[in-house]
């Protein structure tokens, strides 16, 4: 196995050039994140026009992710399509065009300027409303409806099936006017349960659903449920929401209802206002914001917790991102006496380093203690008060080793008083980009944990391949799991996990994807199906 492996870097190294003519990934960065838009740095941003879809390196897979909508001299505004967690540091990239693309697009560009019509590359600043001084507003939206289904066959009894839908879709500056809409919606069933009042409460859930409508160029209102990414840690928020920018200066305010914590539907009870204040600007090559919001949550109009949070993000500072936000609780009710004490609740802090090209380095900091909302968790309040702050560090290190290999390393630390040994995890991959006659992708890891309760090994290999011009995306895994439960009469885990996909894109932004997995055990077997049918839209102009 060993002298396999080692021919197989060989192979790549030796033939890395047999495929310089293929189409290759111009490589950038995200540099910000809001609810709304991800914010992109490349080098040069001539290749991209208005509408062009990049990609992020999810899983050590390119994935159509972005849309872009505005651009300026280094930087990308986009859409994501993805609801999935993108973070700052992320890799992003788009296939780079031929010279036979490049000279279409300038002779378009050319014919446009002689035709009067304005270049469909728009250079602006990023922070600048894309409404501002704009005599007319135009229609844009982007969406998408998913349906999957999933089950899982062992023995009869213990055999489950699920269907899942989703619906997220935006709509902006409606008909030319100033009303949009925002919305993400999902319903999940699993077949074998009573469906009751409460049960569909569980399984259908509304994360976003809000009128928006713009009062003039620098002030925004909105109605429903929104998050607000100026104090995202806060989650959705049911109500009005008002936001004025004045400069480079942003500040706003909101009242209303937060989703009940147990099934996430409206609750008319759990009263909440709060306001913020944030300054956002763009300096050399990077992004800096800043942000402070307070808010007092109520139950039955009794306070139920009162907060403030800071976050600050800093990439402007060459080959340096910093991310760091605090939660400062200032409010208290313990044995019906009241104070207004300002305790630390939560502490977040993540610095990503790139020292040169091909290495990059992400370190993050995490200290919090539990959330308390001294109305709705009466009952078991001592107990949420005495667990002690959770600290967790994690590390994690990128390096190209050439054009095609790609290595990521990667060691996680938590520690809590009350286990008697913290949690360690490590993790180490090698991606093989261009594996030589095959034209496929292979990734190869292994997964170390040490906990109080067991210690153990995963290790993996993925080989993932395109067909028909990236139509067809193929993948293959394998997983040996290696457990050893400790201070337990519980036996050893010992599990093969075989898996197979595959994911077929349409002309028309439909997408259908078919997955198995199976884990194999030395004296029983389970089988896992997926399936997934996805159609977005999006305006094409």
């Amino acid at each position: 196995m060993k002298n396999t492996f080692v021919s197989v870097i060989l192979l790549v190294l030796i033939n890395s050039q047999l495929f310089a003519q293929e189409k290759k990934v111009v490589e950038g960065e995200v540099t910000f994140v809001n609810t709304k838009n991800v914010y992109i740095k490349f080098e040069k941003t001539k290749d991209i026009t208005i509408n062009d879809t990049l990609l992020l390196l999810i899983n050590d897979k390119w994935t159509k992710s972005l849309v872009v909508q505005m651009i300026s001299s280094r930087s990308y505004v986009t859409i994501p399509l993805l609801k999935e967690g993108i973070f700052i540091g992320q890799k992003a990239g788009y296939y780079k065009k031929t010279a036979d693309e490049l000279s279409e697009i300038e002779e378009r560009n050319k014919i446009e300027e002689r035709t009067n019509k304005p270049t469909p590359i728009v250079r602006t600043k990023l922070l600048v409303s894309s409404q501002e001084d704009s005599k007319e507003r135009k229609q844009t939206y982007n969406g998408r409806i998913m349906v999957s289904t999933n089950g899982s066959m062992k023995k009869e009894e213990q055999s489950f099936n699920r269907v899942r839908t989703s619906y997220n879709f935006d709509i902006y500056n409606i008909k030319g006017g100033k009303f949009s809409v925002e919305s993400y919606l999902t319903y999940r069933r699993r077949f074998g349960t009573d469906q009751t009042q409460d049960s569909f409460n569980n399984d259908f859930k509304v994360y976003t659903l809000a009128l928006l409508y713009d009062i003039n160029n620098n002030t925004r209102a909105s109605f429903g449920r929104k998050i607000n990414n100026r104090m995202a840690n806060m989650g959705a928020i049911d109500g009005l929401q008002i936001e004025h920018k004045y400069k480079k200066v942003v500040f706003g305010g909101f009242a209303g209802e937060r989703p009940d914590y147990d099934d996430y539907s409206i609750n008319l009870n759990l009263q909440q206002v709060g306001a913020f204040i944030a300054h956002e600007t763009e300096k050399g090559k990077g992004i800096m914001q800043t942000s402070l919001a307070f808010a007092d949550q109520r139950n039955h109009f009794k306070t139920d917790r009162r907060f403030a949070y800071f976050q600050h993000s800093n990439s402007i500072i060459k080959n340096l991102s910093l991310f760091y936000s605090i939660e400062l609780d200032l409010f208290q009710n313990i044995d019906s006496v009241k104070t207004n004490k300002i305790n630390l609740t939560s502490t977040f802090v993540s610095l990503r380093y790139k020292p040169f090209k091909k290495l990059s380095i992400t370190t993050t900091y995490d200290n919090r203690r539990n959330v308390i909302y001294y109305e709705s968790f009466r009952t078991y309040l001592d107990q949420l008060i005495n667990q002690e702050t959770r600290q967790g560090v994690r590390l994690n290190m990128n390096y190209r080793v050439t054009k095609s290999i790609y290595f990521n390393a990667s060691g996680f630390y938590r520690y809590q008083e009350s286990k008697p040994e913290p949690t360690k995890n490590y993790v180490a991959n090698i991606s093989f980009s261009k594996i030589p006659m095959l034209k496929a992708q292979l990734n190869l890891s292994v997964n170390t944990m040490n906990t109080y309760y067991f210690d153990g090994n995963i290790y993996g290999a993925r080989i993932t391949k395109d067909f028909f011009k990236s139509k067809l995306y193929t993948e293959f895994n394998y997983r040996k799991v290696d457990y050893r439960f400790v201070n337990t009469e519980q036996p050893n885990l010992n599990q093969d996990i075989l898996g197979f996909s595959a994911n077929i894109y349409g002309k028309k932004n439909t997408s259908f994807m078919l997955s198995y997995e199976g884990t194999f055990e030395p004296t029983t077997q389970y089988n896992r199906y997926f399936i997934t049918i996805s159609q977005r839209f999006r305006n094409k102009n």
